[in-house]
């Protein structure tokens, strides 16, 4: 049994309940709650007490609910993490926000910009963050920074790739109205990249989907994303190729490559590769180890400590919906065959 030993380093940690028993929570957030010093765990729901009873006896979580709205409705109980199937992220969202909870919601936050620009409603004293991990390992700050500094010269390209083999059937990443496929799943995670690393939204975008003859989700996506002024990322994903991720970033002086983006590997560095050599019978691309972190620690510990008044929030309901804007022209170039502009 885990437990929630470490809040003790902390005098003031948030309080957080869990809603449903995914395998994200259990597998990834509730382990990295209990790691950190500025997170209790007091409470975990699900459609059944006795899932929910199990899991908070396995994790040492005080309350154990058989629904959600017992959750929501528990006073002790300050945030909220969202691990539900991506159709439902919205509604629990406000749900949440409406019992006066702030919240960390896995991504994509909603299915479509209309949807998300629903965030608006919840009151400017409630956090409410998308749950992208990768923006808080140091990795992704130092290889902005490395674009930022100008010692590179200009940022041109970004090539991302994030990909790999999903053979369980009865996933809901395989219903299309729960909001499955694979540029709900992974791509929402590689157009964060782009619009992370050139710091502003694509002016247009085109996307080609290979769609499942069984179940119509999109198993394979590319797209381009069109930053104007010559400047391109192109993505890759897929639920139906080697697992394979990378980072590369191509500007007038130097190729930044992250090996590792999303999910670096347990117990080894991720490393930042710099080449900036002329030529290509030349290149000697140079590691830059970075720090070995657990990313999901630093993202529930972030937003802990925002919420306590310690760190000043970079994303939050407004990137959300600019997040959904890029999705939804990608959607539409897929459907339409063409270039797509997003929308403004």
């Amino acid at each position: 049994m885990m437990s929630n030993h470490n809040v003790t380093n902390v005098s003031n940690p948030v309080r957080w309940g869990v809603v449903s028993t995914a395998n994200i929570a259990c597998a990834k957030i509730i382990p990295a709650m209990l790691a950190s010093e500025y997170c209790e765990v007091k409470a975990i729901a699900s459609r059944s007490l006795e899932k929910a009873q199990a899991k908070a006896d396995l994790f040492g979580i005080p309350q154990a609910y058989g629904s959600y709205e017992e959750l929501l409705n528990d006073p002790d109980i300050e945030a909220i993490y969202v691990p539900l199937p991506n159709d439902q992220h919205i509604d629990m969202v406000l749900a949440a926000a409406a019992h006066g909870k702030h919240v960390l919601c896995e991504k994509p936050v909603a299915l479509t910009a209309s949807e998300a620009k629903r965030l608006r409603d919840i009151p400017a004293n409630l956090l409410v963050a998308e749950a992208f991990m990768v923006r808080h390992h140091p990795q992704f700050d130092i290889l902005r920074q490395q674009i930022r500094s100008g010692d590179h010269g200009r940022i041109q390209a970004a090539q991302i790739l994030l990909s790999f083999m999903l053979d369980n059937p009865g996933d809901f990443r395989f219903d299309v109205k729960k909001g499955g496929g694979a540029l709900y799943d992974l791509g929402c995670y590689t157009v964060m990249t782009a619009r992370y690393l050139f710091e502003r939204q694509p002016e247009r975008v085109f996307c080609s989907m290979v769609r499942s003859a069984h179940n119509g989700t999109d198993e394979t996506t590319h797209a381009i994303l069109d930053f104007g002024q010559g400047q391109q990322a192109t993505l890759t994903v897929s639920l139906k190729m080697a697992a394979s991720q990378r980072v590369q970033v191509v500007c007038e002086k130097s190729l930044l490559d992250l090996s590792a983006p999303y999910v670096p590997g347990s117990g080894s560095p991720a490393t930042l590769w710099v080449d900036s050599h002329t030529g290509l019978d030349d290149a000697a691309p140079q590691p830059q180890v970075l720090p070995v972190v657990e990313q999901y620690q630093c993202e529930v510990t972030n937003f802990s400590r925002t919420l306590r008044g310690e760190l000043t929030p970079e994303f939050g309901v407004e990137d959300a919906i600019a997040q959904m804007q890029v999705m939804d022209a990608l959607f539409a170039s897929a459907e339409s065959g063409q270039w797509v502009e997003v929308a403004k």
